[in-house]
């Protein structure tokens, strides 16, 4: 490995959000094909281009944990990506920056398995913010 490309930090990539909690139990689906049901805690709710978007997240003591896919996987960026929200405020109030958006585990050996976004953490846009791809 030689290194991580990633964008160039933007603020824009810096979107003012909420978290609307809602356990769940979802399918998730594993890079080797093998597919989990696991708890979810809630949804990351932000304005990208005009739009409400929705990000599914998992909620532990470092943040809110989204693994995330967007149109930029596979040409420009790996297949998808995770990034952590802050913990939410009271009034449920948090940040998601996807200037922090990191490579998973298995963007860098075959001998980590990860989970895929779920189809609803697919966004039909481009998220050019964040790691992108493994120098190698």
């Amino acid at each position: 490995m030689r290194g991580i490309e990633a964008y160039a930090p933007h603020e824009a990539w810096r979107l003012g959000a909420r978290f609307d909690p809602e356990a769940a139990e979802r399918r998730i689906e594993l890079v080797d094909g093998y597919v989990a049901t696991r708890e979810t805690s809630g949804s990351v709710v932000f304005e990208l281009d005009g739009v409400e978007r929705r990000l599914t997240g998992t909620l532990g003591p470092g943040g809110i944990t989204v693994v995330f896919g967007d149109a930029t996987n596979g040409a420009e960026s790996y297949g998808f990506r995770f990034v952590v929200a802050p913990l939410p405020d009271d009034r449920g109030a948090t940040v998601i920056d996807f200037n922090r958006a990191f490579l998973p585990p298995c963007a860098f050996s075959d001998q980590f398995v990860c989970p895929l976004p779920t189809p609803e953490n697919r966004l039909p846009v481009p998220i050019r913010a964040g790691e992108r791809l493994v120098r190698r």
